[in-house]
């Protein structure tokens, strides 16, 4: 099998998987509890928080959730105050973002978004027109999960709170995290979601970095873990292997990832009308790409079928035909229609790309009879 759907999840790390082994195993205790196993269980915990607190820059805090949605979640509906200002959100968010602000839009709240430029990032003159002195919130992903654009988060935010000094900004950072250069202090952030999975961690454990000085609403009451802002018993499995996920990650190339994007970019590149869903500040670790005329579910389900397996963008959204972020860059229907992304990890070889690209130029020519 050839992996190529990373942004949707990674393999876990073989020494993630060992340390989620040994805590279900062996070190199983509740961390709330006052002997001493468990209280060396707590101290853990408070190790992985401090390395992944530092890997965002420090000058805030990470709290753990069960993933990125419900710390993006949390985000939208603990960091708003009143309906007296207004929202501001880029068409670029996740759905777990998206889907927050239309929400809030059926609860009355004042909810601006901002357009996308034709390469994917957000449009800046549209993101000035829309904050003003009332903007409370404002959302902007950091990088794209569909197509990879980078949006530049300092300037934003710097932009942000010389019209709206109180805003709170908030960025998902899941599919930066690891990849490109995320320190939340020099970024300007109020608050910056992440995931586990998406880089060798697992499923089931997400963090918000809470910059200090910022008091949200609690997400859950009850016993009063993570400092009485989510409670409930920790994954101390899950947030022990995120911080041995993250220093992991960090220690493999991103040459050797730039290099294999460059190398399938170039052989997809021969494909008749092909066109790359990508701009200059793009990470490295997706490849979005539109070939119109062609149906997409199908050339993936051909690819699986020869044990090559890539999405069509994000996994969440992959039951619905339109796709809102490519038709926000102003890519028409039969674009939409035949578009895949790829992308990468660490596991991924040159080999793996010449044997995927042949595959995916072979089922596009069988498509198309030609």
């Amino acid at each position: 099998m050839i992996y190529l759907d990373n942004a949707a999840t990674t393999k876990p790390f073989d020494s993630v998987t060992a340390v989620i082994e040994k805590y279900y195993k062996e070190l199983y205790f509740n961390p709330s509890a006052l002997y001493s196993s468990a209280v060396n269980v707590a101290s853990q915990i408070e190790n992985a928080r401090h390395h992944i607190n530092a890997e965002l820059g420090g000058g805030g805090n990470i709290f753990f959730t069960s993933c990125a949605t419900e710390s993006n979640a949390w985000a939208y509906n603990s960091g708003i105050k009143n309906k007296k200002g207004n929202i501001v959100v880029s068409m670029g968010e996740h759905a777990s973002g998206y889907e927050n602000a239309k929400v809030l839009i059926s609860k009355g709240y004042d909810v601006r978004f901002v357009k996308l430029q034709s390469d994917g990032r957000i449009d800046y003159s549209d993101f000035v027109k829309r904050v003003d002195e009332n903007t409370t919130f404002i959302s902007v992903i950091h990088c794209s999960n569909e197509t990879g654009a980078i949006n530049d988060i300092k300037q934003l935010v710097t932009t942000a709170k010389s019209i709206a000094p109180k805003a709170i900004f908030h960025s998902d950072g899941v599919q930066a995290l690891g990849k490109i250069e995320v320190n939340c202090n020099s970024l300007g952030v109020d608050l910056y979601s992440v995931s586990a999975h998406k880089i060798g961690g697992v499923k089931g454990i997400g963090g918000l970095w809470i910059k200090n000085g910022i008091r949200l609403t609690p997400l859950l009451c009850g016993g009063g873990q993570e400092a009485g802002a989510r409670s409930g018993t920790e994954n101390t499995a899950g947030i022990v292997g995120f911080a041995e996920a993250l220093a992991v990650f960090k220690k493999t190339s991103s040459q050797k990832i730039c290099e294999l994007r460059e190398n399938m970019k170039s052989a997809l590149s021969h494909i008749q009308l092909i066109e790359f869903n990508d701009c200059e500040q793009n990470s490295p670790y997706i490849l979005s790409f539109s070939v119109p005329g062609v149906k997409s579910e199908i050339i993936q389900r051909l690819l699986s079928e020869k044990g090559i397996l890539l999405g069509l963008g994000s996994a969440c959204a992959s039951r619905h035909r339109n796709n809102r972020i490519l038709e926000a860059m102003g890519r028409t229907m039969p674009h939409i229609e035949g578009s895949m992304r790829i992308s990468f990890s660490h596991e991924n070889t040159n080999e793996d790309i010449k044997i995927a690209a042949n595959a995916i130029n072979d089922c596009i020519r069988d498509f198309r009879g030609f």
